[in-house]
């Protein structure tokens, strides 16, 4: 489970900053040339973990719209224990730049989403990946593939996981 964690993490910053390029999916700047200029003075060590929510409340809003609030579970919104995980992952400054190490470039960023993905073709909208299991493992390598593919080809997609009856 805190791999599962460690990923999802890294995925979000990893799609959030993608999210953020134009043409953007969401109108947030979180991961703009001046974003660490303007954090650092107001959250000091703590600017990457505002980053990360910032991004995270941004991305989360634009995939409700499109998926739907309910009985479903996406990339910015996981149950409470991934959620806990994640957030511990980020709040530690050490491993929180781990996170952050390919955000240089969106080839670079593209790059590390491939590492981590299956390959997937996607398709516009919302697209359901399947129930939520006992590990995000495969889901979250199904999702980067989605997301890797509709960034290439500059289409957005919303891919989304059933929670359990």
């Amino acid at each position: 489970m805190i791999k599962d964690a460690a990923t999802l993490a890294e995925l979000r910053v990893l799609v959030g900053y993608l999210g953020e390029q134009s043409p953007a999916w969401w109108s947030s700047h979180f991961f703009g040339p001046s974003a660490m200029a303007f954090l650092t003075p107001v959250f000091g060590r703590s600017a990457r973990q505002a980053q990360y929510q910032g991004v995270l409340e941004a991305a989360r809003r634009v995939h409700d719209e499109h998926i739907g609030i309910g009985r479903t579970l996406h990339l910015f919104h996981m149950p409470e224990h991934y959620e806990q995980g994640a957030a511990s992952l980020v709040a530690d400054r050490e491993r929180v730049e781990a996170l952050f190490a390919h955000i240089d470039s969106p080839q670079s960023v593209q790059a590390r989403l491939e590492a981590l993905a299956s390959p997937q073709k996607a398709k516009e909208g919302p697209v359901v990946v399947g129930d939520l299991g006992d590990s995000l493992a495969m889901p979250l390598a199904t999702m980067a593939g989605l997301y890797l593919d509709a960034f290439r080809r500059g289409i957005q997609t919303y891919p989304y996981l059933r929670e359990a009856q």
